[in-house]
This record gives C-alpha cells, structure tokens and sequence, in this order.
C-alpha cells in the first residue's frame, strides 16, 4: 500500500506516555508526537495516524492509515476514510485481561460492600456495608467476544455459572455454560443475578439496556465495561434509586467526563470508575505489537488484523 520504507506516524497525544514509550522503540518509522493542538498540523505530510479522538481536521491528502488505540471504531468517520482510501484498524483483543479484571473488580466492590465502606470512611463511619458471596450465582456477558470470553473466564473461576450472547453461537467453544444469539438478550437478564455488558458502541447498539431489561434483572447488578451509549442512563438512576437493581459498577458512560449535573453521582449503591478499565502498563507493548503486524500488511506483507474500512 505504501512504497515508503519508513513512513511518517503521527500519535496523538492522548494516548499516554506508556504508549509513547513503546512506539518509541518501534523501528521503521519516523514517529511524530505533537502537542493536542498540533496533530492536524503534523498530519500534514504524514502517512499514519495512532489514536482515540478524531477531528475532521484529520483527514489530511497524505492519510493513509488509521490505527485506534480502542476496540472500538465508532468515533471514527468509516464511511469518510473508506471514500479516501484510508484504512482503518481497531485494537480489538488487547484489552481482554485489563477490563475483565476490572469487570470482577467492580462487582467484588459491590457484593463485597467495599464500595458502600468507602463513602462510610469518608464520613468517618464505621458499619458494617451488606456482603454477600458471588460463588454460585449466574452472570449473564452481553457480547462474547475477547473481553467477554475474558470476563467469563474469570467469573468460572470464582465459581460462577455464565450464560453470554454472541452474534454468531455457531460452533461455540468459549467459556459459558450457555450462550444465546445476540437477540435473545433479555433471556440472559432473566436469567442472570448480575450482568457484565461489554458491548461496542454506535447505533445498533445504543439505548438497548434500559428499563425492561433492568426490571428482568430486578434484585441484581449490573456491570458496563463496553460502551455508555448501550445503557439508559435516566432509566438506570431510576432503577438504582427506587432499589429495583441492588447495585451498579460503571466504567462508561453516555457523556464523558461525566456532567456534574447527572443523578449518578449521587446514587450510594452506584461505583463508578472513570473509563480506566482498559489501561494496563502492558498495554503499550501489546499495541505496538499490533501495529508493527499491521505496518506490515500496510507495506504488503501480510494480512490487516482487525481491519474496519
């Protein structure tokens, strides 16, 4: 795709320094880190971009390539990349450890009560938060796809039965105990005590939680580590106030960061966490992994790994 031997990368600062670092020592690339305001200026003359935001102003002539740091493609204008030749690959895969991890996280701090304990210490409180054990009881994974086979894998080994949805359960070998198509979605909040959504974002998938699924769940928790358009957030805040849902542990939400002015601040039985679940001081190394595989392809040796447009 490109006759350049070392082509001009540009990443975008918001990435962080882990990231730099590990791009940094990457060889066959003239790497280019600019200031935020700077990286439609250094896109100028540059082949590749490496990024989670995206601007208009960044599709310059000389695009060609456009890695994403998230699994997640929706920020990106695919259908305008696709009309300009640019190529599109998301990072899907190298988040599955992290954000499982912190799935578990997140419910452990709910039926462990250490986040009710947190706000008692901030009070200066000492009371004993309602515990229970999650050992025996059934977690439904919206999306089995590599977060969610993680997710599942974890939860089986702390003694929990998993029941997912999966586009496709043709030929499922994963995890869960049982797996139903993407459709049947409600059947797993039903069924589960506490669901783990770890859906991507855009249109199809924005808005399908929401109060007739959390009444099915009615007595459990609920766990987003995939997209904040997928939740009803006014729907969740009334579920979690008026105690049809027992608790909640998000990492994502509709608007971020949070506007000061939601109701979810104030819920005691909501742990919030500010979109950290995939950050990983590993995370930089797989991401440069994934993109020298990808440069390759990029220079015609080799197959796209999760190629969009």
């Amino acid at each position: 795709m490109s006759s350049r031997s070392d082509p001009r990368v540009v990443l975008h600062p918001a990435q962080g320094r882990t990231i730099e670092i590990a791009f940094g020592a990457l060889g066959g690339i003239v790497l280019d880190t600019p200031s935020v305001d700077a990286v439609a200026a250094a896109l100028d003359g540059a082949e590749i971009l490496v990024s989670y935001p995206w601007r208009d102003e960044f599709l310059t002539p000389s695009l060609r390539w456009v890695q994403s740091v998230s699994a997640g493609t929706e920020q990106f204008p695919a259908e305008r990349l696709r009309e300009a030749g640019v190529a599109l690959t998301s990072a899907r895969g190298i988040h599955g450890p992290q954000v499982a991890e912190h799935a578990l996280a997140l419910l452990l701090a709910m039926t462990r009560g250490v986040g009710r304990a947190a706000l008692d210490r901030r009070d200066r409180v000492w009371k004993s938060p309602p515990v229970t054990e999650i050992g025996g009881m059934t977690m439904g994974v919206i999306g089995l796809g590599v977060i969610g086979e993680a997710v599942a894998e974890r939860a089986k080994a702390l003694g929990m039965r998993v029941v997912g949805t999966k586009r496709d359960i043709t030929g499922y070998r994963g995890a869960a105990d049982r797996v139903v198509p993407a459709e049947s979605m409600d059947e797993v909040f039903a069924e589960a005590d506490v669901v783990v959504i770890t859906l991507p974002g855009g249109a199809a998938t924005r808005g399908i939680v929401g109060a007739a699924q959390m009444e099915a769940l009615a007595g459990g928790w609920l766990i987003n580590v995939g997209r904040g358009s997928v939740i009803d957030e006014a729907a969740l805040a009334a579920a979690l106030a008026g105690g049809v849902l027992q608790g909640a542990g998000l990492d994502v939400f509709e608007t971020e960061p949070l506007p000061g002015s939601s109701p979810l601040w104030d819920l005691p039985n909501l742990v919030m966490t500010p979109h950290v679940a995939g950050a990983s001081p590993h995370y930089g190394d797989r991401l440069a992994d994934l993109f020298v595989r990808n440069l390759a392809a990029y220079r015609g040796d080799g197959d796209w790994i999760n190629r969009v447009v």
